[in-house]
This record gives structure tokens, sequence and C-alpha cells, in this order.
């Protein structure tokens, strides 16, 4: 019997060898099928992903830094880090990967998408660069998360100052062993939910308590699909062809020596295949994660870590800085800016057409066009120059101040060839900022925008409340819904990206401040102070 038993062993284990290659060839064509569909997506939308935030109301903060949690994790995971990382003067956010943390509950958002996810991460880094003028904007990213950051450098470099990526690599201890049981999951039905937290869990750590953590905590996720493990799969595969694109950027990647679950040969490979030359690759004492919040808070490398993190992020904040070339500003655009600072509008727009005409890289001078276009009353034109000015990125300081006056003009600005053949008269010189009927003009306000399904966003109406008992009439506070399609021209005339976010409107109706992310009252309050200063 025992050997009638080993021969029908093999003869499954060959039948599902067989199989592989056909589970794995289905799964091609639906990648295939799904990236195209994935080209054909525009990238528009909100991409409001659920963000906290740690900064420190008494430090003014000289660098920001944007951080993308793990595979079965959330931003939550890096509370400790987040803290740690303010008090050092580093204004620190983090926000949910797509299929996980809050969006677990958003209606067609609980599976993995890496496409959209992409998109959260592109439109949290111009919100919080907007939010953050004049400071340098770093992305970190743990497992997932640095895969995940590596990606966004590749894709959009222009909006990272530099990147910090932690344990990155997709090769991993007992991988063959577990595409097997993912093959065989998939043939059983490939949105078939499965846990994977036991062996993921089992590999990250040997600290009970941390286990515990993972496995009670409601906005961790350990149940995935063989189709989305599959593509995770892919994507950590795709690390290779992401990381030959990063030309320029400072690169920091880092790996726990202590890791059962992804191979350090992997990471390392990863960093040598870096083109950029300004690349440091740092070895710690830790398991799988080194810096999400649910390891063990009383590892003696903690401080050290945090020290060494916050020194090369500042460092090269200094270094950004300080290599700034000094503006050399052309007398053509020198005598048009004479004219504006004297009232004479009309007559400087014609010199600045013609030398954004002749210079049509320089940010500056759309940005001047802009405002002589919104003093004559051309807003439509206007828009454009500040979105010119923007693009160009080669000047920061004039891009911020051409961002913030496109935060604060409406949505609602028509082209003026229409407003000529209709014989409408021309819009209004400044246009309000805000276009939705339920915020009144005339009075300092605050707008805080949320979903209903989104965990970072509960504190909203204690934090609001709070504000109407200790400031009064003295500012309105209004909570708008981001899903709401009566709010989408507000959403979109206030650049709102991550969620929550509190826009700090002054009596004129321009943007004073920004705040992005689930946050303390002390930073409300902050916010809140500058509008009733006005």
């Amino acid at each position: 019997m025992s050997q009638i038993k080993r021969s029908l062993f093999l003869l499954i284990l060959i039948l599902i060898l067989s199989l592989l290659p056909f589970a794995t060839a289905q799964a091609k064509n639906r990648e295939e099928k799904e990236e195209i569909q994935v080209q054909e997506r525009a990238l528009e939308g909100n991409n409001t992903a659920p963000c906290i935030s740690w900064t420190n109301p008494i430090i003014k903060p000289r660098a920001v830094l944007l951080c993308i949690h793990g595979l079965g994790l959330y931003s939550g995971s890096y509370q400790n880090f987040g803290v740690r990382m303010a008090r050092q003067g580093i204004a620190t956010y983090a926000i949910d990967v797509r299929g996980f943390g809050s969006w677990m509950k958003a209606q067609g958002h609980a599976q993995i998408d890496f496409v959209d996810c992409l998109n959260d991460v592109q439109s949290a880094l111009k919100a919080i660069r907007a939010a953050n003028p004049g400071l340098p904007v770093f992305l970190l990213g743990e497992s997932m998360g640095g895969a995940i950051a590596l990606r966004a450098n590749s894709l959009f470099p222009e909006l990272i100052d530099g990147l910090i990526s932690s344990v990155p690599a997709g090769e991993r201890f007992k991988q063959k062993k577990e595409d097997l049981k993912v093959a065989l999951d998939f043939l059983k039905g490939p949105n078939k939910q499965f846990d994977i937290g036991k062996s993921i869990v089992d590999q990250a750590t040997d600290n009970p308590a941390l286990r515990k953590d993972w496995e009670d905590n409601p906005l961790d996720r350990m149940d995935l699909s063989a189709k989305e493990l599959m593509q995770f799969q892919k994507f950590m595969n795709e690390n290779h062809d992401s990381v030959k694109s990063i030309t320029k950027t400072p690169v920091l990647m880092i790996q726990g020596t202590e890791d059962k679950l992804v191979k350090p040969t992997g990471t390392w490979d990863l960093f040598i295949e870096i083109p950029s030359r300004e690349k440091t690759f740092l070895a710690v004492p830790s398991e799988h994660l080194v810096f999400e919040d649910q390891q063990d808070k009383n590892r003696a490398f903690d401080v050290h870590i945090d020290h060494t993190i916050a020194a090369w992020i500042l460092a090269l904040a200094a270094e950004s800085v300080a290599q700034a070339p000094p503006a050399v500003r052309p007398a053509a655009l020198t005598s048009a800016i004479t004219l504006m600072i004297s009232g004479q509008y009309a007559q400087a727009q014609p010199s600045l057409v013609q030398f954004v005409q002749d210079h049509p890289d320089s940010s500056e001078g759309h940005y001047w066009l802009g405002i002589a276009y919104l003093k004559n009353q051309r807003p439509f034109l206007a828009r454009k120059e500040f979105v010119a000015a923007m693009r160009l990125g080669n000047d920061s300081g004039h891009a911020d101040e051409a961002n913030r006056y496109l935060m604060s003009m409406s949505n609602n600005v028509s082209d003026p060839n229409s407003q000529m053949q209709t014989g409408a008269p021309p819009a209004n010189d400044p246009p309000k900022s805000v276009t939705h009927t339920d915020i009144t003009m005339g009075e300092p306000a605050v707008v805080a925008f949320y979903a209903p399904w989104c965990q970072q966003c509960n504190n909203l109406d204690q934090i609001l409340n709070q504000g109407r008992a200790i400031f009064g009439q003295r500012v309105k506070l209004l909570k708008i819904n981001v899903e709401d399609p009566a709010s989408q021209s507000t959403v979109k005339s206030l650049n709102v990206g991550p969620i929550p976010t509190f826009v700090y409107l002054s009596a004129d109706g321009q943007v004073a401040s920004t705040s992005i992310g689930r946050t303390t009252f002390l930073n409300f309050a902050k916010g809140v102070s500058t509008i009733l200063r006005k």
C-alpha cells in the first residue's frame, strides 16, 4: 500500500507541476490585459489617500518626509518614527497604500492597486510640497513601500529630493514554497482570499507581542487573494528595471542583518544597480522592518538609526539650500517688474509677453506674466502662466508662489475668447478661492476635507468642536466630504490631495496655509491663529 500511495502522490505532484505553466500563463494574460487597461486609465481624480502627519507646532520644520508602509500594514505603523522625526525638525507624513488601512472600507478600493497607489504618492508629494513651500521633500518606503518608493522616483523624480528605501527586494527566503502555494490557490480561484499572515509574520519577527499586534489590528490586512499576491510579486520583481532610471536622486538603502523574510543579497543587488553616484547602503541590526512602529520599541539602536536618518535628510536639505545659485535677473525682466511694482500692470504686460517668448524656460517670467494677466482681469491667461511656472520646476520660489495663486483661484474661469463671443464682462480680479455655497467669504474660515470611510479622519469632529469652543464666532469651521459630487469644485479649486486636509482661508478668501493628514489640535490651533491675525 505504501508503494501505491507513493505512486499516487507522485502522479498528483506531476499533475500539479504540469498545471503551473498554464496557471502562470493565464495570470500573465490577465496581467497584460490589465496593463493595457491601466495605460488607458486617465491619470486624474482626487487621489485623496488616507494620511497621518506628525509635525511639531513649536519647531519650524527644515525638511519634509513622506512614508509608505509595507505589505499588510497601514500608515499608522510609522507612529513612533513620525513623532521622533518631527522632534528633529522633519515634518513627517504617511499614507495608506491601496488595499490596506482605511482603503479596506472604501467601496471599490479594497484590493491592491499599484497604479492608483503611485498616483496617490504623486498627488501626496505635490500637495505636501505646496503646503511646505521651499522645503526639500524626501520619500521613505519599507518592504513593499520601499519598492513603491523606488518606482515613484523612477516616474516623477522632480518631486523627490532624496529617497530612503528599506528592504525593498522581491527575493525572499522560502520563496519557491510560497510561490507554489500561491499558484495552487490561483487554480482554486484567483480572487479567493486566504490568510498569508502566519507565513509572513513568522518570517518577519520572532517577537510574540509584535505578532499579536499585526494579527489583532483591524487596519492591518493579512487576507489577500492569489491574484493580488501575484500582482505584488510582479511589482517587486520589476524593482530591477525601476532602479535603472534613478540617475540623480540621492539614495539611502537599508537592510536589516537579522531579516528572515527578504534576502539581504537582493537588497544589495538593487543598490548596485542604481546609477546615481550619491548613494549609501546601511546595514542595521534589525529584523525585517526597521522603521515601522510595531517593531520592538525598546531596541537600543533606535536612537542611532533615528539620528542617522535625520542627519542624512538634514544634511541634504542644507546642501540644497547652499547650492542654490543666486538669481541673475535679465534687465528686460527687471524693467517689467519695476512697472508692476509701481502699479502699471497694463504697461508691463507687453514687455512680459515678449520676455516669455524670448525666455520660455523662465519660471520667474511666467510667474510675473501671470500676475500681470491677473491684475489686468484676464484670469484664464493668468492660470496658464502660473501652471507653466510650476511645471518648469527650475525656480522653486516662484513655482511655489505660482502654486499659491492657483490654489486661491476658482476653477470656474472661462476662456476669454468665449467671453468676447458672448459679450460677457471679464471676471473680477482677483477670483475668490472657493466656490462651494456653504462657505461665506468676508470672514476667516477653515475647511476640513474628509471621507466617511477614512479612519484617519475620525478625530475631525473632536478637533472642530474644540475649535468652536475656543475660537467661537471668530472663525468659520466647515467639514466637506471629498466623495460628495457637490463638493468636487471645491476639492479641485483647493488642490486637495491626501485626507484629512485642513485649508485655512483668510477673510479675503486667500489660502493662508494647508495642513495635511491626521494631526493634533495644537497644529490646528496654530493654523487658525495665522488667519485670525490677517
